[in-house]
């Protein structure tokens, strides 16, 4: 008999005994309760969607058929909305705790952590039901309920030795009970992935959604092979089931619980954000004050206002009509704010990605924590997504200050008193928010990448090297 076709053997027959231990009827509560999960996930999205929709019409309509003048349009201004996602049904992550929306209003600008997120694991303090809950948490409780004694329990009942008489290895019975755990796993995701993938195509979702549907699924398939691989290895190692089992639950709390919440900690300590009135100071103290040699707020209006003197032909700035004057120094305000907000912002945003990097930095010792950032990143949901919607959102908000005051400067020059308002506002883009590409996210967690591959050849040259070596079949339990 080929080494395969006893490789084979042993799965089949493994797996026939996880059908006599109840595999099916768990797989089948299993799907009823996500199924249950998602009916009432799906409904609260959809509602949300629902509300997201109408609110953004009642917005850009009143938008759109205002008769304000320009400066009183930017005071009143209006709200961007950032589009409710099915893939938020895998992995709501931060997405609980920040914003789905942005306030476009003159001189004053939502700031990227007004809603502080807790931390970048504050899942560890509400669990939300969804497909990463069940994937993350409690499948490898099941791989270990499964597979705990896979291989303790054929020492106990000296199965090992009289295995090798018939000619059979360990590396027969770990790679036979390998494939008939792994297999037994994946039957879990099997429903999820029909699901998910049938409702992106029913929703009309972008094309870059699915494959990120594919990539997260992708992402567990691996996460599953490693739990599967490092349970039948305790399992090997241990003198007995129960040990195997001990040993198993301690290193999924270890895993799952401790060190999460421990990097989470380290990370909020050791790169904290600053206070929401601590920012808001900075940003009105930048402004008054200027950055570095720019110079006062008055400084910089009369040198922005001396520029053009000669575009109006006069030879100082009171000689300018109050309309111009009052135009040319919204521009400059506006474009100084911008600058000034930028350059904090910035500051939140590095200390954002220092915190991202110690969590992907800790998933080189915990795959976890590696799983994790991957997952929320894939699924959109990531302090990442947040920062992009954000920065979108931002540029877009400049963008339309700058046209009503740059507006406000052709009235004042033409001297117009009555005029209709309504069109130049209407003609002004829509805001349209994408995801980053797959690619990006990819890249934006090459750490993590790194992390699952590693423990994923680690795992693959340790179960080579103890099956080479033929070592259990002559161990003493």
């Amino acid at each position: 008999m080929t080494d395969l076709k006893i490789t084979l053997l042993v799965a089949k027959h493994e797996f026939r005994v996880f059908q006599e231990n109840g595999l099916k009827i768990f797989v089948l509560f299993y799907i009823l309760i996500l199924l249950g999960v998602w009916g009432s996930n799906y409904t609260q999205l959809r509602t949300t969607s629902i509300k997201n929709k109408e609110a953004k019409e009642l917005v850009d309509r009143e938008w759109k058929n205002q008769d304000r003048g320009n400066h009183s349009a930017a005071h009143w201004g209006t709200f961007l909305f950032k589009p409710v996602s099915y893939l938020s049904l895998l992995e709501s992550g931060t997405a609980v705790y920040s914003e789905n929306y942005y306030r476009v209003e003159a001189h004053k600008r939502p700031q990227i952590h007004s809603n502080r997120l807790p931390d970048l694991e504050a899942f560890m303090r509400r669990p939300d039901l969804n497909t990463a809950f069940f994937f993350q948490w409690l499948m490898p409780l099941f791989v270990i309920g499964l597979g705990f004694s896979c291989i303790s329990s054929e020492r106990e009942k000296g199965f090992l030795k009289l295995l090798s008489v018939q000619g059979a290895t360990f590396g027969h019975l770990a790679a036979g009970k390998f494939m008939a755990l792994y297999l037994a796993v994946l039957l879990f995701t099997v429903p999820p992935f029909a699901v998910i993938v049938t409702g992106l195509v029913f929703e009309n979702e972008p094309v870059n959604h699915l494959i990120r549907a594919f990539c997260w699924f992708g992402l567990y398939a691996v996460y599953f092979f490693l739990i599967s691989g490092v349970v039948l290895l305790i399992s090997a190692f241990s003198r007995s089931s129960w040990s195997s089992l001990m040993t198993s639950i301690t290193l999924w709390i270890l895993c799952v619980l401790l060190i999460p919440k421990f990097g989470s900690s380290a990370a909020d300590g050791l790169y904290p954000l600053p206070s929401y009135h601590e920012f808001e100071h900075n940003i009105k103290t930048g402004f008054d004050k200027g950055l570095g040699q720019d110079g006062t707020y008055t400084e910089r209006s009369e040198a922005h206002l001396n520029q053009h003197l000669k575009e109006f032909n006069v030879n100082n700035i009171t000689q300018l009509p109050e309309k111009i004057r009052f135009a040319l120094d919204l521009i400059q305000a506006e474009a100084y704010e911008n600058k000034v907000s930028r350059f904090y912002s910035k500051k939140v945003e590095d200390q954002f990605e220092q915190q991202q990097k110690l969590m992907d930095n800790m998933g080189l010792i915990n795959p976890f924590i590696a799983v994790r950032q991957l997952s929320m990143g894939f699924a959109g949901t990531d302090v990442y997504h947040h920062i992009d919607f954000f920065n979108k959102a931002e540029h877009y908000r400049n963008d339309m200050m700058d046209r009503l005051n740059r507006r406000e400067l052709q009235l004042a020059i033409s001297d117009k008193t009555q005029i209709n308002n309504r069109d130049f506002y209407s003609s002004l883009p829509d805001f349209q928010y994408e995801y980053p590409s797959v690619g990006s996210v990819i890249s934006h967690h090459m750490t993590a990448v790194w992390s699952l591959l590693f423990w994923t050849l680690v795992l693959i040259v340790f179960f080579g090297l103890i099956i080479k070596l033929n070592y259990f079949v002559n161990y003493e339990g």
